[in-house]
């Protein structure tokens, strides 16, 4: 069997890589599309905590109230809402997170990533406005949503859409991530296009590691350092369950033994 042991401190020092060198705003967790359960979090949070790392996660919905609980109990920084496409959804996700975490301090975002979330862009971050601090374009779920196969994260459609969001997220006062499908192209995206994005995309997130949108266009091996952070975690908890599962196997085989 792999060590575990190892695998965590090797970990550990990509993270330690990505807050010195590349000035690591947080980690990311998804009980949405990653599907990551408690126990995943918990470790997360263990790793991330040691290091003085915000944890952000994505709940399952917008009024996903056992998630939000969860997430109280886990200490996370920052909670993300998936899929908003209406006014009513920054609402309905505004007032949940209130009605859990009751006047304590949490980072709040929102994932534009539908078709239907670019119409009623407008009408969204009015209502946003002083509710939440940042708004997070989903590339990949957005190009699918216009179910047209020419329309690809990292094609012009996409980046110009992304330019006039901007302004906008900007002009309310909210910051802006990008993600989705982060590649080497996508990086020289942003570098070609770096004078019409400049102070308008704060961040950029991969599936695990949110870095300043700076990171990535000035400094060499961030998006490599950040995948491989996301490697070593799947190795990480990989081992750990097929670990953590050996009890019951070795268990169900002396049960066996009895019949």
């Amino acid at each position: 069997m792999v060590d575990i042991v190892q695998l965590e401190k090797n970990l550990e020092a990509s993270l330690t890589q990505l807050k010195q060198k590349f000035r690591l705003s947080a980690v990311k967790s998804e009980f949405e599309a990653e599907g990551a359960s408690f126990r995943d979090l918990v470790r997360l949070r263990r790793w991330t905590a040691r290091q003085d790392i915000a944890l952000h996660l994505k709940i399952g919905g917008m009024e996903a109230i056992r998630d939000i609980k969860d997430a109280l109990d886990l200490g996370v920084d920052g909670l993300i809402a998936p899929m908003v496409e209406s006014p009513f959804g920054v609402t309905k996700f505004t007032e949940a997170v209130g009605s859990v975490f009751s006047g304590r301090d949490v980072y709040k975002s929102i994932n534009i990533e539908t078709r239907t979330a670019v119409l009623h862009i407008d009408n969204i971050l009015n209502e946003a406005k002083g509710k939440v601090e940042n708004v997070t374009i989903g590339r990949t779920d957005l190009s699918n949503s216009y179910f047209d196969e020419e329309i690809k994260p990292d094609c012009e459609f996409i980046t110009n859409l992304i330019r006039k969001i901007s302004d906008k997220v900007h002009a309310v006062g909210l910051t802006l991530t990008v993600g989705g499908s982060i590649t080497a192209k996508s990086i020289n995206r942003f570098k070609e296009n770096r004078e019409s994005l400049e102070g308008r995309i704060a961040s950029v997130e991969t599936r695990k590691i949110i870095l300043p949108i700076e990171s990535f266009l000035e400094k060499e091996h961030a998006l490599e350092e950040a995948l491989r952070f996301e490697e070593l975690y799947l190795r990480a908890k990989l081992e750990t369950e097929k670990f953590l599962s050996q009890a019951d196997q070795d268990r169900l085989a002396k049960l066996k033994s009895r019949i």
